[in-house]
């Protein structure tokens, strides 16, 4: 494989250095933007600077009051009205003809300016089914302690957390009190001196929050957005022009090696001098391509391999139907002596039952190569199973002339198992010591905890397996001395390696161990508790 080393710099370095310029320029847009909007929103909800108003209401004359900067100081659409001790009106900004005077209890009920408060009005039905209404005087300030009004449909104080000697209110005073007389204003009253000393009360009417204030406010930030947008989008079309230039390149060239690839050119090694990002991704691509050529060998191989298989399959097949197919013929042609015929039916029955095993062997072989093929687990302890199975395949052995050693912990150790597949496992490699082994033979059972993982060793002391054949043990139709005459289908460790890997373990033939020479090691998780 070819891989030119040039590279130039880093594609994040170049990305970095980029995004900051861009990220540099919608800072500064976005900035300007925000400076001019907020000049903008000034202009438009000016705070009202009533203290500023009264100070200057407080050094004037009763016939100077019309040349206050009201407007100016309070925002557009604001007026007031001077009272004096009286409480009657003796100014009234907007110029209408005064002829309007407040009672105290009238006056009383229009809140301070300072300190600043809000007022809340609820509406409900009592227990009786009578509507009252909840006025509440939320004050800004911690030193004041909020007022609370329940007041009936007649309009009669229920109750009030404030001390006063007041029973009920007027239509004005109510109206006065939760702000409804004026519903476009904000109303609030506010007490000073004059220049003589003399008390006067200056009454503030600022417009709420309306329509005309939130259209203004709504256009201005519309016009806000759409300028950022423009710009936004002319910097980042400039942005991205400038990067495909850089990028496009490379791109161009990795595109051409994929349609080489789906063409069927898989060798192709690409060079390439640029980023170190885009140097890794044809290093990438070179190494798939290697990679994938290797797997389509591999493939080929498997294919072969498994026309061996069936090649291997049809011998078995053949060898035990033919014997069958001669001595069955042989009995009909009455070709056989009577005192041969029970010696030539047994042949039949044993090749027959050889037959049967290497079909189940098979079928359940193949079964374990479906994609869709799932073992039926159950969480068990390992260790009961085991002695469970070793109880029932005693006598067997006994029989046999086998002699079992097991070394299984007192302790629980619970796996996720398929039982009838795991039996399948042990009944192979217990078999599998019975057939090679004329002599009388010791079998090993030995169960151990080590970590996540049981580990389980199966071993005997017989003829051993040979080195020529050891690395391919559980390839499918391998047995001993690689002879088609052995005994045996050659599918049962093949069978056995599917089945623990099924139960996501692993199997192995291992070195001996002691007076064992024949020793397999089977791990399996242990289930999560």
């Amino acid at each position: 494989m070819k891989i030119n080393k040039g590279i130039k710099g880093s594609l994040f370095t170049l990305l970095v250095r980029n995004y900051i310029f861009f990220t540099m320029a919608i800072a500064i847009l976005l900035g300007t933007i925000m400076l001019i909007s907020n000049y903008r929103y000034d202009a438009i909800m000016r705070e009202p600077k009533v203290n500023d108003l009264v100070d200057y209401a407080s050094l004037v004359s009763k016939e100077e009051y019309g040349g206050m900067p009201i407007e100016k100081l309070m925002g557009k659409g604001s007026y007031i009205e001077v009272l004096d001790k009286d409480n009657n009106v003796v100014y009234k900004s907007k110029g209408d003809k005064i002829n309007k005077e407040y009672t105290k209890d009238e006056l009383e009920c229009i809140q301070s300016y300072l300190p600043q408060c809000e007022i809340r009005v609820e509406e409900y039905y009592n227990s009786k089914n009578e509507k009252n209404t909840s006025v509440t005087i939320n004050y800004y300030s911690d030193e004041n302690r909020d007022k609370i009004y329940i007041i009936d449909k007649d309009l009669n104080l229920i109750y009030t957390n404030i001390k006063t000697n007041r029973k009920s209110f007027t239509e004005n005073e109510f109206k006065y009190l939760t702000g409804e007389e004026f519903k476009e204003y904000d109303v609030r009253k506010y007490k000073f001196k004059n220049k003589n000393n003399e008390d006067f009360t200056l009454i503030s009417y600022i417009p709420r929050f309306g329509d005309s204030i939130a259209k203004r406010l709504s256009n201005a930030t519309n016009e806000s957005i759409i300028a950022f947008i423009v710009v936004y989008i002319i910097l980042a079309i400039l942005f991205i022009l400038w990067m495909n230039k850089k990028i496009k390149k490379p791109l161009k060239i990795l595109n051409g090696a994929i349609v080489d690839f789906k063409n069927g050119i898989r060798r192709t090694y690409l060079q390439y001098e640029g980023p170190k990002e885009f140097a890794d991704i044809f290093h990438s691509f070179n190494d798939m391509s290697s990679k994938l050529y290797e797997s389509e060998q591999r493939s080929k191989r498997l294919e072969e391999e498994k026309q061996k298989m069936l090649a291997d399959i049809s011998h078995d097949l053949k060898t035990p139907i033919t014997v069958i197919k001669g001595y069955s013929k042989a009995v009909c042609d009455n070709l056989v002596n009577e005192d041969e015929k029970n010696q030539y039916l047994m042949t039949i029955y044993q090749k027959a039952d050889n037959l049967d095993e290497l079909i189940n062997t098979f079928h359940e072989y193949s079964k374990m190569e479906h994609p869709e093929y799932k073992l039926v687990l159950e969480k068990m302890d390992i260790c009961e199973y085991i002695r469970a199975y070793l109880a029932q395949k005693y006598n067997e052995l006994y029989i046999s002339g086998v002699e079992l050693n097991a070394d299984i912990p007192e302790s629980v150790i619970y796996c996720d198992i398929d039982k009838v597949q795991l039996k399948r496992v042990f009944e192979n490699l217990v078999s599998n010591t019975l057939k090679h082994n004329k002599n009388k033979v010791s079998i090993l059972f030995n169960i151990k905890e080590i970590d996540d993982k049981v580990r389980i060793i199966i071993g005997d002391n017989g003829v051993g397996i040979s080195k020529s054949i050891a690395k391919n043990i559980f390839d499918p139709f391998v047995v001993g001395e690689q002879s088609r005459t052995k005994q045996g289908s050659g599918l049962g460790l093949a069978l056995s390696k599917k089945i623990i890997e099924a139960h996501s373990g692993a199997i192995r033939l291992v070195d001996a161990k002691k007076n064992y020479k024949t020793v397999f090691e089977i791990l399996l998780p242990i289930s999560k508790k």
